[in-house]
């Protein structure tokens, strides 16, 4: 229609229509170009404003995690202070009651680590991330994701060594079951039924300087791991405090350089 009336015009040589009909085409196409623009814009903040709740949500969901995990380790460390200690106390430790048992078993307890960031640590390897228009949240993601990774790594150190405990201090102190009934763990990895439990020979671990050692470094083993997790911890309390310090001012922490 529109080139219809241009044709017309430039035929009759009327060159004020014609300005007028190409400026109203060129007008057309900006406005056109322009709203395009605009949806493209909102859609793109929709999906970073999406992204980044869902990232504060995975955060926060992580800490807790993390928080309870940090306090069965703690536990778990505190056993294994106790097992290597009292490992010389050879009187008290051939006695075996319920208590020695139970820190003899605990030898085997080492829980992993069930929480992750997956949802950032994909943003961060799709590319998705640069919805987010901040450098300091994309090098924090970096940053957390890489020391979520290394403490993947310290695990497998972490269980290597303690499974390797493990399969020296069990067969030396003769673990076995008293009978076949079904084992359970009662809320907080704490033991039932330690009477299903027996030590057939405690002196081959109570006053055993070899057996000392094991326990020593399992529980060495423990306290490192432990510290660590608690590094990892305030980073990943920093991390979900940066992100909610993003979401609060608008998508846009304060003193935060754009990226280019």
């Amino acid at each position: 229609m529109i080139l219809r009336r241009i044709t017309e015009h430039v035929k009759t040589q009327n060159w004020t229509a014609v300005a007028l009909d190409f400026v109203i085409v060129v007008m057309g196409v900006f406005i056109g170009i322009q709203v395009s623009n605009w949806n493209a814009a909102r859609i793109a903040d929709a999906q970073a404003g999406d992204l980044l709740q869902r990232m504060i949500a995975e955060a926060e969901d992580a800490r807790a995690d993390m928080a309870g995990y940090q306090a069965d380790n703690h536990v778990i460390l505190n056993d294994a202070l106790k097992l290597a200690a009292r490992l010389n106390e050879t009187d008290a430790c051939l006695r075996m009651d319920d208590n020695m048992k139970e820190l003899v078993l605990r030898v085997g307890d080492f829980p992993p680590p069930r929480f992750s960031l997956a949802t950032a640590r994909e943003a961060l390897e799709s590319g998705n991330l640069s919805a987010l228009d901040a450098a300091e949240i994309r090098d924090s993601v970096r940053k957390i994701a890489d020391e979520m990774n290394f403490m993947d790594r310290q695990w497998q150190r972490y269980i290597r060594i303690k499974q390797d405990i493990e399969q020296k201090i069990y067969p030396a102190a003769g673990l076995s079951l008293t009978g076949d009934q079904a084992l359970k763990v009662l809320p907080g990895n704490e033991f039932s039924g330690l009477e299903q439990f027996r030590l057939q020979t405690p002196e081959g671990v109570c006053g055993q300087p070899v057996m000392i050692a094991y326990a020593s470094n399992a529980a060495l083993t423990q306290h490192i791991y432990t510290a660590y997790l608690g590094q990892v911890s305030d980073k990943l309390d920093a991390y979900a405090a940066l992100l909610s310090a993003y979401s609060r001012n608008g998508a846009r922490p304060a003193n935060t350089e754009t990226a280019p």
